[in-house]
C-alpha cells in the first residue's frame, strides 16, 4: 500500500472517531439536560408545598399582627392596666414572629425583609407611644387610640407592602411555564 492509501484510511478513521465523539457528546450534554431537569423538577415537587405553606403563614402572621385586625382581637377594653396591655402586645408580636421564624427559608428574602419590616414597624410605633404616652398616665382605651394616630402616619403601611410582597412571591411560584 502507498502512502497516500494509508492517509486515506487515516483520514477515514479519524473522522469516523471524531464523527463517534461527537455523537457521544451531544448525547451525553442531553443526557445530563434531562437529568437536569428531572432533579429540578423533582425539588420543586418537594418544595413548592413548603415555600406556599410558609407564604401562607407570612400572610396569616401580617393579618393577625396588622393593628386593625391585632386591637379587637386582644380586646384592649377588658384591660385595667394600660403596662398590662402593652406587654400582651409586645408578647403577642413577638411570640407569632418567632413561632413563623422558621419559615423565613422557604419564604424568600424579600418576603421575609418585608414582613420584619412590618413587625419592626409596629414594635417601634408601640414604643414610640409608650415613650411618648406612659402607661401610669394613660388608660388603656386613649393609649390604643394615641397608638392609631401614630399608626396612621405610616405611609405606605408597611403590613399592606409586606402583604403585596407576599401574593408577589405566590403569583411567581405558582406561575406556568
Amino acid at each position: 500500500m502507498t502512502e497516500i492509501t494509508w492517509l486515506a484510511i487515516l483520514l477515514v478513521a479519524l473522522s469516523g472517531n471524531i464523527s463517534a465523539i461527537a455523537v457521544l457528546i451531544f448525547f451525553w450534554k442531553r443526557e445530563t439536560a434531562e437529568r437536569k431537569r428531572l432533579h429540578h423538577q423533582q425539588v420543586l415537587q418537594t418544595t413548592l408545598p413548603l415555600r406556599l405553606q410558609a407564604l401562607e403563614r407570612a400572610a396569616l402572621f401580617l393579618e393577625r399582627n396588622d393593628p386593625q385586625n391585632l386591637f379587637p382581637r386582644i380586646a384592649p377594653h377588658t384591660f385595667s392596666r394600660t403596662s398590662d396591655l402593652i406587654q400582651t402586645l409586645f408578647q403577642i408580636v413577638q411570640e407569632e414572629y418567632l413561632h413563623n421564624a422558621a419559615y423565613q427559608i422557604y419564604m424568600g428574602p424579600r418576603v421575609w425583609m418585608a414582613l420584619r419590616n412590618a413587625k419592626n414597624a409596629l414594635l417601634q410605633t408601640l414604643q414610640a407611644t409608650l415613650i411618648e404616652y406612659p402607661p401610669l398616665q394613660t388608660p388603656p382605651m386613649q393609649w390604643i387610640e394615641r397608638f392609631k394616630e401614630k399608626w396612621r402616619s405610616h405611609s405606605p403601611d408597611p403590613f399592606q407592602v409586606a402583604v403585596a410582597h407576599v401574593h408577589g412571591m405566590i403569583e411567581n411560584l405558582t406561575q406556568i411555564d
